[in-house]
């Protein structure tokens, strides 16, 4: 009974992991599949949790343990997925500034209406985070997490509440750190266009600017990629880091 409850426990955590965070969560992939992927991961992680659950004497104590899973779950997933979003937003700084706004698209990973370069940064980050085997140090961590956060000892606490609003502060700072090189393009390209008027009243700025902005950028949100690469990887570091960080408030006193 006890490796039962236990095991109830683990899965709450990581279904609700995994309903949050962005690899995992994409509505391309089936809830069975979801379902599946979390009761696999709950057994091979049960090791893992290491001491069993705390003596639950009631309904009411069970149900407060499966809360705490749950929280914990979904505030592991939702941190993870800070960084998406701010690529995402990166990509409407862009998509706003070629010209792209009026053209969205319906996203099925988010489930709402997308900019096509939002959607596309989106899909770079979901690749790149695979390629750099990303998902393999998520499940290392949720292994860690049953060490830093024991079953049903979850607290709720200021300076977790704090720490997820200064990271979520800093989806801003990802989203302009990302869009900076091809905004500064598109600024130029803009000031270019501007002297062309003057210079040359005959010329119809409305056919000419929207094809030039956006061959100009794309152009340079190609050419920027290895950039965007190489600051992912800093990011994406810097997020198992803080994610150890956030383990440590939930499970401290």
């Amino acid at each position: 009974m006890e490796q039962l409850v236990t095991f109830l426990l683990v899965f709450t955590r990581l279904a609700a992991f995994i309903a949050a965070c962005p690899v995992f969560a994409m509505r391309e992939i089936p809830p069975t599949v979801k379902a599946g992927l979390a009761f696999v991961l709950s057994l091979a992680l049960l090791p893992s949790a290491g001491t069993a659950a705390p003596p639950l004497d009631s309904f009411l104590g069970f149900s407060l343990a499966l809360a705490k899973e749950a929280a914990v779950g979904l505030g592991l997933g939702i941190f993870t997925s800070l960084v998406f979003h701010g690529l995402l937003l990166a990509g409407q700084y862009i998509g706003f500034q070629i010209g792209f706004a009026i053209a969205e698209m319906m996203s099925p990973g988010t489930e709402g209406e997308r900019a096509i370069v939002s959607r596309l940064m989106w899909l770079f980050a979901l690749v790149f985070f695979v390629s750099i085997d990303g998902h393999h140090l998520l499940i290392a961590g949720l292994a860690k997490s049953f060490e830093l956060v024991p079953l049903g000892a979850a607290v709720a606490q200021m300076k977790t509440t704090l720490f997820m609003a200064k990271a979520y502060g800093g989806l801003f700072v990802i989203a302009l750190t990302i869009a900076a090189p091809v905004m500064a393009v598109l600024l130029v390209t803009d000031a270019i266009l501007g002297l062309m008027v003057r210079m040359v009243p005959q010329i119809n700025v409305f056919m000419l600017g929207f094809p030039f902005k956006v061959f100009a950028g794309l152009f340079a949100l190609m050419v920027t990629i290895p950039v965007i690469g190489w600051a992912l990887t800093r990011v994406f570091g810097r997020m198992t880091e803080d994610l150890l960080v956030l383990m440590r408030l939930f499970g401290s006193g």
